[in-house]
This record gives C-alpha cells, sequence and structure tokens, in this order.
C-alpha cells in the first residue's frame, strides 16, 4: 500500500486530493493546522513548526508527500513568502533529516507565467514573469524545491497548475464568488445583484477533481525535477462563467460591476498547455466546464442552507 503524506490536507485541494487517494486504496496521512473531515493519521502544525514537521515525516514514512499547504490571499506579502519559501524549506529540510527518500509534488501555480501570449498555449518552456507577490513567492517555491532536487536528489517534481472549479472553492475567488451570491439570493426568494469585477479577463479552468488525478499520476509518472502544466488547454472569459451560473439561478439576478474589485495587474488571458503532462502520464480532463459550475453553485446552496439553519 502506498502512503501519502499531504500538507494542507484539510484545503479545498488536500480535501478532494485526500478523498480521491483514499479511493485509490492509498493509506493517507495529513499534516495541517485544522484536521481533515476524513479519518486518517493527522500532525497537527504550520510549516514552521520544525519538531512537528520532523514527527509528520518520520511517523508516516511517506512514499508521497503532496505539498499543497499555502496562502492564497494575504494583505500581508510576508506571509507569502513566509508559507511558500520558508515553509518549503522546513518541510525539505525535515525530509532530508529523516533520511527518507519519498517522491514530492508541490503544488505551483500558473500565476508564476504572468501574462500569456495572446491565444498561443503556454507551455513549461516559457519564461516566468509573476506579476504579484503570491506568483513571485510561488516562482520562489518552486527554485527552492528544484534545489533539494538537484543537491540532495529528492525526487520532486513541480505542478503548475491553473485556474480551479468544483466544490468546496474558496469565496475569495470570482466564480465562486458568483456562485456564493446567487444562493444567498436563492435562499432570499427575492431579485439580486451579483457585484462583479472586470468579466472579459480570459482562463483556462480546470477541474479541482481532474487536478488531483494529475496530482496523482504526477506522482507516480513524473520525472524528478520537471514541471507539469495542470490544465485544460482552452479559455473562457470569466463572463461566460457567470453567464451558466446565472442560468441556474432560481430567482433574478442580474450582474454589477464593482469598481473596487477591479484587480491591478490582472492578466487579461491565459491559456495552457497540458501536452507535456498528457504525454508522460496519460491525463487528460474529464469534468466539462458547465458541470464543474453547476457543482460550484450547488455546493454553495448547501453550505448558505447550512450557514443560514
Amino acid at each position: 500500500m502506498t502512503t501519502a503524506l499531504i500538507t494542507g490536507i484539510s484545503g479545498f485541494v488536500g480535501t478532494h486530493l485526500a478523498s480521491h487517494l483514499s479511493e485509490k486504496s492509498w493509506k493517507v496521512a495529513g499534516y495541517d493546522l485544522r484536521p481533515p473531515r476524513m479519518e486518517c493519521d493527522f500532525y497537527s502544525g504550520d510549516l514552521h513548526d520544525e519538531t512537528a514537521l520532523k514527527n509528520a515525516v518520520g511517523k508516516s514514512a511517506p512514499d508521497v508527500i503532496f505539498h499543497l499547504a499555502g496562502v492564497l490571499k494575504s494583505d500581508s506579502y510576508e506571509e507569502l513568502y513566509n508559507v511558500h519559501v520558508l515553509g518549503t524549506i522546513s518541510l525539505l529540510d525535515a525530509i532530508v533529516a529523516s533520511g527518507l527518500s519519498p517522491r514530492i509534488v508541490v503544488a505551483s501555480s500558473s500565476a508564476v507565467y504572468g501574462p500569456g501570449k495572446g491565444r498561443k498555449h503556454i507551455t513549461e518552456k516559457q519564461g516566468l514573469k509573476p506579476q504579484t507577490h503570491y506568483a513571485l513567492s510561488k516562482a520562489a517555491q518552486e527554485m527552492v524545491a528544484l534545489r533539494y532536487c538537484h543537491v540532495y536528489q529528492i525526487p520532486v517534481v513541480c505542478a503548475r497548475t491553473f485556474n480551479l472549479l468544483g466544490p468546496g472553492l474558496s469565496a475569495d475567488m470570482a466564480c465562486s464568488a458568483f456562485a456564493r451570491q446567487i444562493a444567498i439570493a436563492e435562499k432570499s426568494g427575492k431579485p439580486a445583484v451579483v457585484s462583479t469585477g472586470v468579466l472579459t479577463a480570459k482562463r483556462d479552468f480546470v477541474d479541482v477533481r481532474d487536478a488531483v488525478r494529475a496530482y496523482e499520476l504526477i506522482s507516480r509518472k513524473g520525472e524528478p525535477g520537471e514541471v507539469y502544466n495542470v490544465c485544460s488547454g482552452g479559455a473562457v472569459t470569466v463572463g461566460e462563467c457567470l453567464d451558466v451560473l446565472l442560468k441556474q439561478a432560481k430567482v433574478k439576478v442580474e450582474a454589477v460591476l464593482d469598481p473596487a474589485k477591479v484587480q491591478k495587474n490582472d492578466v487579461p488571458i491565459q491559456v495552457g498547455s497540458a501536452k507535456k503532462l498528457r504525454e508522460t502520464t496519460g491525463w487528460s480532463p474529464r469534468i466539462a466546464l458547465k458541470k464543474s459550475l453547476i457543482d460550484l453553485l450547488n455546493d454553495w446552496r448547501g453550505r448558505v442552507d447550512m450557514e443560514r439553519a
């Protein structure tokens, strides 16, 4: 039986990955600040707790570590670097100290690429042009992880994931914010508005359930020291996603631009190529965009019912 240790197991991606691996008969252990939903060997701590990290790595003795722990948004750029860079160093130092050599999948982000090249698909060979501190911290995280691969021969692989969708997605993300507002409007039974930022930006969306399948395949078939895009290979506007959600609404909902939600340094278009991932692992996305969005809306309907029960 293959044993996996998932950092950030209680988060959006970690929850889906733990469920996927469990279904595949993996033994799952988790490391996070809060317990996961599923029963597993759980180790509590953050990425700066050297003792807790060494304990988690040593006791779980994983064959694979999925390093998902991170910060999506923060008002403090120091937090982004502390978690993504220094936290990753702490984890990798704990692995070196353990004497073990598990395969490690580091969950990076397409944000490291910065602006796309129009409709041209971004491959892993494109130079990195991060536009935000989040993107910079993820690019630095990759460099740190690959350094341990080269220096200590720890088999590290990086997965550059494009925009995720699916049930459980944080309301900090545009499509999830839309779904939440629609669910709240439905609960009230009254017409409402959905506040939006710019809707013309084009993104490459991939369902989280497809993404975690990719992570599992990368852990088994990915080449150490390499990076792989996890993406659909197609781009749609944020407005098109909103249209899908609005058509599912059970009450009248109108979209209204909120200037406060217009992001600086927003990338106008970004679409990836998953050719390398497909040729290496055989992966391809299975879940259509419409289903991802409907599942996200249904998930928010359940969450809103619980919040307002």
